[in-house]
């Protein structure tokens, strides 16, 4: 994956017509003399642009030329249609020929330029598309027209030669109207912005443009406004509405210290945010870049259906020539004209080219609208192919934030208030996540934390120090199992989470159960993986036994703990060397080197920092959830590709047989070949319809274990002695 800063230096080009991002365009220049009003990104684009212009001035006059030649082609259209009904006297068709020529003339002149300059481009870089075609067929039907009418013998073809520019403009027009729906993504994105923001200085409050705020400004967010800045709120409460980068509809209430994302909506009340990014730090600029990065690398079936695209048309140009060889040899010189113009015009390269790269393009636009970035259409074909998916535990299925779960009383004249207190009042000098959950607990049941002094902290085992509870002072010390020296009840034990013994005057008082809840969307995605027919692997380093307690709480059949990263590598690459494709789930940041080793890496997480996010794949809400809605989009984008290559395949075979057999028209060739080009786009845009992800239905009771639930305030704690217990109240400790 390129860095930041080689991602940052390279030239980003856009199609002059659509907006759609663009590979480096091969024109035969030098970069730094590219004209970005001639960078397109397939032909239809080209042509339209051609006909119409892509400056805003200029487009009145180019449509109403092509009304004109639209229209001049259409009398030549209805006056052929006399002279094929025979509605006309024989001494007058030498005249109604030369109309035809006379009014054929100007249709020429305005429909065909825009096809021989793309047939002088295409030659010059050796290399033959649609405009060759259309130009090559329309200019033969039309030369020999125009020399039997005027020599008053043989057939007249102007219809077809007029015509055929028309036909296949209209459907152009058609299929680059399509294609900008497709760059709507990335305009969509950069309008979520507001114009302007308020600044909040000591001198008041100002209205400024986005591109004055800097990092560690203050922004004032008003009711319904949009955020300005990615930022921290300081001041103020209020619901934000993330539904473009997460996918959630339902918003998110945010307090004082929690982060906001420029692009959301604020809810009803007022917020004070501190800026950390702005300008083109924004995680919105960022997916519109990273959106934009994923279009211009081509997939593998990208790469294939160019490769075909080139070989077809020299494959047309010997149908077509021997078609009219045959013919000719037969005796029927019209009728060999006639199916070689058919084979010219009924060809369609387009479908190949616009195969894979509009569907693959649509699916990452798609994916981004749903707040998961993909990077490139190949990682986007490739995760329809997954079979086994590894998942990091801790932080990925589980909240990553442990919460005591059970706490035993050892010594029956201990309280659980007494040993929760002086724990507390310990554990106030700690910046451990395993303090945190106890100084959670402490304050949920309503327990004040005595005074400590004289903490020491000890590397591998645990804390110690002098706490003074209502007025009594001991030595308390707090730990894993070694720092207990032997004592009884001071064995590991089995189960999930970790243990922390707690003891003072000598005494072992109490074992405390920490766990790491799942989170909420964990059960419901892996049984909806499941259901897809993938298999599950959960990679932890914690020990095997709380690995397995939460394996089975998800139905994960397979555990591999306790798992070091270079462990989790050996895993990854192990199913890769049996043929199996592999994705791999975790935080982006911790888990980066399996991210690196899998074919789909997918990273869970806010994606502030999506640059130095390591993953193929950045689903930014960090739900689960959108996984298996990822492979099923990815599975659906396949199934279109697939099925549009096959419909592309299939119709220029039997539509070349057919007019390489005589058996079709010119005119109905060029309707033919649009009509194809069109239902390959509508087929496409299918995609751009699959429905938001949805709240997937949860596990029943028989295959969902119950999950332990932090401490939850009830009632104060007894003071009086017991042999064990929990907070009493639902989700506390039972009594």
């Amino acid at each position: 994956m390129p860095t930041t800063a080689a991602a940052s230096t390279m030239e980003h080009y856009s199609c002059a017509h659509c907006g759609l991002p663009v590979a480096t365009p091969s024109l035969g220049k030098a970069p730094s003399t590219l004209d970005r009003q001639e960078i397109f990104c397939c032909h239809a684009c080209r042509l339209v642009s051609a006909i119409v212009g892509n400056r805003q001035g200029e487009q009145g006059w180019h449509l109403f030329r092509l009304g004109i030649g639209a229209l001049l082609a259409m009398n030549v259209m209805m006056i052929s249609l006399l002279l094929y009904a025979g509605s006309v006297e024989t001494q007058l068709i030498p005249l109604f020929r030369r109309i035809l020529l006379v009014i054929s003339i100007p249709a020429m002149l305005i429909l065909i330029p825009p096809f021989l300059s793309g047939a002088l481009r295409e030659i010059s870089s050796r290399r033959f598309c649609l405009d060759f075609l259309i130009a090559l067929g329309s200019l033969s039907a039309f030369s020999l027209s125009a020399v039997n009418a005027v020599v008053g013998s043989g057939e007249v073809y102007f219809d077809t030669a007029t015509m055929l520019p028309v036909l296949v403009t209209l459907g152009k027009f058609i299929e680059a109207s399509m294609k900008r729906k497709a760059s709507e993504l990335l305009e969509t994105l950069e309008t979520l912005l507001p114009r302007t923001a308020l600044r909040v200085t000591g001198e008041g409050i100002d209205e400024v443009a986005l591109d004055a705020l800097q990092p560690g400004d203050l922004v004032r967010v008003r009711p319904g406004e949009r955020v300005a800045v990615d930022g921290t709120v300081v001041e103020g409460t209020s619901s934000i509405e993330e539904a473009p980068f997460t996918g959630e509809f339902l918003p998110r209430l945010c307090r004082k210290g929690d982060a906001v994302t420029a692009g959301t909506v604020n809810g009803q009340g007022t917020l004070l945010l501190r800026a950390d990014r702005t300008g083109s730090q924004l995680l919105l600029h960022s997916i519109a870049d990273m959106v934009q990065q994923a279009w211009r690398a081509p997939s593998q079936s990208e790469r294939l259906a160019q490769k075909a695209a080139m070989l077809f048309l020299p494959a047309v140009l010997l149908v077509s020539v021997g078609a009219l060889i045959c013919w000719s040899f037969k005796g029927l010189p019209d009728q060999a004209l006639l199916s070689a113009l058919s084979v010219l015009v009924v060809a369609c390269p387009c479908t190949m080219g616009i195969a894979t790269p509009l569907a693959t393009s649509l699916a990452v636009a798609r994916a981004a609208r749903a707040g998961i970035v993909v990077r490139g259409g190949s990682v986007m074909e490739g995760i329809a192919g997954t079979g086994t998916v590894f998942f990091d535990k801790t932080g990925t299925v589980t909240s990553g934030t442990p919460v005591l779960s059970e706490m035993e009383l050892l010594d029956p004249l201990a309280t659980r208030a007494e040993l929760l207190g002086r724990l507390a009042a310990l554990e106030s000098a700690s910046e451990h996540p395993l303090a945190a959950a106890v100084k959670a607990a402490a304050a949920a049941c309503g327990v004040v934390p005595g005074a400590a002094t004289q903490v020491e902290l000890s590397v591998g085992c645990g804390i110690s120090g002098t706490v003074t509870w209502k007025g009594v002072a001991a030595r308390v010390w707090a730990g894993n199992a070694s720092c207990a020296d032997g004592d009884v009840g001071c064995e590991d034990l089995p189960g999930e989470g970790a243990v922390v013994f707690v003891g003072w005057d000598g005494r072992l008082r109490g074992r405390l159960h920490f766990a790491d809840p799942l989170k909420d969307d964990a059960a419901s995605s892996l049984d909806a993986l499941h259901r897809l027919g993938l298999t599950s692997v959960l990679l932890s380093g914690d020990r095997f036994s709380s690995a397995q307690v939460a394996a089975k709480r998800l139905g994960i059949q397979r555990v591999e703990a306790p798992s070091p990263p270079k462990r989790k590598l050996e895993l990854i690459a192990g199913s890769i060397a049996k043929g199996e494709k592999v994705a791999m789930v975790g935080d982006g940041v911790n888990d980066a080197p399996a991210l690196a080793a899998a074919q789909t890496g997918i990273a869970l997480g806010t994606g502030m920092e999506l640059a130095q996010v390591a993953g193929n794949v950045v689903i930014l809400s960090g739900r689960l959830s959108q996984i298996p809605w990822l492979i099923a989009l990815s599975r659906r984008a396949g199934n279109i590709i697939r099925g549009n290559l096959a419909l592309s395949f299939a119709y220029n075979a039997v539509a070349l047989a057919a007019a390489a057999a005589s058996l079709l028209h010119p005119l109905l060739a060029a309707v033919a070949m649009v009509v194809s080009s069109l239902t390959v786009l509508g087929n496409s845009l299918r995609i751009g319809a699959f429905p938001d992800p949805s709240a997937l239905p949860a596990r029943s009771r028989e295959t969902a274990s119950p999950q332990p639930k932090g401490v939850l305030p009830a009632m104060p704690l007894e003071e009086a002695p017991a042999a064990r217990g929990r907070c009493a109240g639902a989700g506390g400790f039972p009594a």
